[in-house]
């Protein structure tokens, strides 16, 4: 079954460029599992090559691609709305297996996944302290949009370090922007509700990109050997100054998310439950629970 859709994009400047990408080596890859993607970059446009682009999940399947189809116009309805998010421009789908074009996004990653996994300690040092000063009114807008993005009901994969990008003018920004929660779709999945909604997915969406917390990474099977590796090469001293650059990037998601209307209540309920114990102990930040 072949699928095409475009959004404010030729059709022929979409062939021209796929048709590129087969002389082409591709950039970027990634894997979930289930979705092979390869990126190839033009000056203005990424191209995705992508497997399986039929499954809105893993387990549930859509041959027409509706749920692509919704998902861009919701990312540009969200785009139109000032929110950070790069968009996807138009698809091509034979069976599941095909293209996604989208606007390149502006500035660079959080960080590089290839020096990450390698654990170049300079490299994740310089980062961590880079993102750890930038300003609070971009951390305010990378909260806003945490939540206007999880409202429109988009799921963001906030372990992917590299599935968010930065620029010194505009903030942070989404990319790999694939999926909506099963709402719609699930009649016994139950929309969460109230004020408190937002805080875990505001706050976690903040800090778990843009920091390099051992606590939290080595619980995970797919990252515990690399950060065990990294921790092996820091000296005493490196450790504490990547605790301090961590410190004060979940102090300023902290205020973001207290500066995005939750109360300061709500969210030290939030940050003191089992899922921030580890990283709270190690960023020596307990303390912390009841300041602003």
């Amino acid at each position: 079954m072949i699928v095409e859709k475009y959004f404010g994009i030729e059709r022929e400047l979409v062939q021209q460029m796929i048709e590129a990408t087969k002389n082409m080596k591709n950039e970027k890859s990634g894997d979930n599992g289930f979705q092979n993607t390869k990126v190839f970059l033009f000056n203005e446009y990424a191209v995705l090559k992508t497997q399986n682009m039929n499954f809105r999940n893993v387990s549930n399947q859509d041959n027409d691609l509706k749920h692509l189809e919704k998902l861009s116009k919701t990312l540009l309805d969200l785009q139109a709305q000032g929110i950070n998010v790069v968009p996807i421009l138009a698809f091509q789908s034979d069976d599941g297996n095909g293209y996604i074009i989208q606007p390149r996004a502006k500035g660079t990653e959080l960080y590089d996944r290839d020096r990450l996994h390698s654990s170049e300690k300079d490299y994740v040092l310089e980062r961590v302290k880079f993102l750890s000063n930038v300003p609070q009114e971009h951390f305010d807008k990378f909260v806003a949009d945490i939540i206007k993005i999880h409202d429109a009901d988009i799921i963001i994969d906030f372990i992917g370090k590299d599935n968010f990008f930065y620029d010194e003018k505009i903030g942070f920004q989404f990319i790999d922007l694939n999926a909506h929660f099963d709402y719609e779709y699930e009649p016994d999945a139950a929309k969460p509700q109230g004020q408190g909604k937002h805080t875990g997915i505001a706050f976690l969406s903040c800090f778990m990109p843009l920091s390099h917390c051992p606590a939290y990474f080595a619980s995970m099977p797919k990252y515990g050997e690399i950060v065990s590796k990294l921790l092996s090469e820091l000296t005493g001293e490196e450790r504490n100054v990547l605790k301090e650059y961590n410190k004060k990037i979940f102090v300023k998601c902290k205020t973001a998310t207290i500066n995005n209307g939750i109360t300061e209540e709500i969210m030290n309920e939030t940050i003191t439950n089992h899922e921030f114990i580890l990283q709270m102990q190690h960023l020596e930040l307990m303390n912390l629970c009841n300041t602003h």
